[in-house]
């Protein structure tokens, strides 16, 4: 009898010990983003030419479940706007005080946006240098949430990881309508000529992400 309890016994403690184990990955982990050592590159074309800049992260936050990501938001500073292509001063200041304006971003109003990340999910079968893993969330610029996904690389490390891609976002579903062909009469789109803005604009991005 005494056999048959410390058995019992054991296989209780063997119990609780996978019990315990199966809490432990099931416990969500986070990583937060190193906004110092990520960057966000903009790049904006009109038929008269492309201009591009930076801007910078306010913060951001992932979610590992079972050693794999299951969630995060990365929060981008829209105050942070920078232009590095136009080297006059004042054309510089210019274009920089239109972007932030109500014709754009409106970051007096709107000051951030988030791009919030429901799913992370590996691409099976990549051809050598494309992206390895597809994002899906939600996007929202000037108070405007629309869902959005997009492809990119990962590269886990022992700190956290990495995650590198260009990111293509239609303006003018978040509102940002200023000299966009679908908005305009005939008429319109002569006088304004070459002033005609795409109605995409590119983000290259960096996040450095840290457990």
């Amino acid at each position: 009898m005494k056999n048959i309890t410390i058995a019992i016994a054991a296989l209780a403690l063997s119990f609780n010990a996978i019990a315990n184990t199966a809490k432990k990955d099931n416990k969500a982990v986070k990583a937060n983003l190193d906004v110092a050592a990520s960057s966000a590159t903009w790049t904006g074309k009109k038929l008269a030419g492309t201009h591009t800049g930076k801007v910078s992260f306010k913060s951001g936050e992932f979610e590992y479940k079972k050693n794999k990501l299951s969630k995060g938001e990365v929060v981008i500073d829209l105050t942070s706007i920078t232009n590095e292509d136009l080297k006059d001063a004042e054309y510089n200041k210019k274009l920089i005080g239109h972007l932030k304006s109500e014709d754009f971003f409106n970051v007096e109003k709107f000051p951030t946006a988030t791009f919030k990340i429901n799913t992370f999910s590996e691409i099976h079968n990549i051809v050598a240098g494309q992206p390895d893993m597809e994002l899906k969330g939600t996007l929202t610029i000037k108070g405007i949430t629309k869902p959005y996904s997009t492809k990119v690389f990962m590269t886990p490390n022992e700190a956290g990881f990495d995650i590198k891609g260009k990111i293509m976002i239609e303006r003018t579903q978040f509102g940002l309508k200023y000299n966009a062909k679908k908005f305009l009469s005939t008429d319109k789109l002569k006088e304004i000529g070459d002033k005609l803005i795409d109605d995409n604009f590119e983000v290259e991005v960096n996040l450095v992400a840290k457990k």
